[in-house]
């Protein structure tokens, strides 16, 4: 009985439909040197894999659809006394098309970069 539910099962994934596959379009490197509005909206169709940001000696408030999502510290880690996370390093980070990344930093000339792949959802 467990084969026969187990070639079922097996026959029946090729039926199943997934959200969309990802397909590599390019890496990315975003960067800022001053403290403004400049924000990137990741474009219809497409996710981006945040790999990695960096920070020199400041810290590198990140946003997400205008609400503040976490602390990067471009010093050495701290505990944060605000509720937001502080990372020292980064982790990868998945964004959806639609979705507007803004920085902010607490030193206004800090020069920071953002390293992203961008994948193209295929359908």
């Amino acid at each position: 009985m467990k084969t026969i539910l187990f070639i079922a099962f097996f026959f029946l994934m090729g039926t199943f439909k997934a959200q969309g596959n990802l397909q590599f379009n390019q890496v990315l490197l975003l960067s800022a040197s001053a403290n403004n509005t400049a924000q990137w909206t990741v474009p219809a169709g497409k996710a981006w894999k945040i790999e990695s940001m960096a920070i020199n000696n400041a810290y590198c408030y990140v946003y997400l659809n205008g609400n503040m999502a976490f602390e990067y510290i471009g010093l050495s880690g701290t505990t944060g006394s605000n509720g937001f996370i502080r990372h020292t390093q980064s982790s990868p980070l998945w964004l959806p098309a639609g979705t507007v990344f803004g920085h902010f930093s607490n030193v206004a000339n800090a020069y920071r970069w953002f390293s992203i792949l961008e994948f193209n959802i295929v359908p």
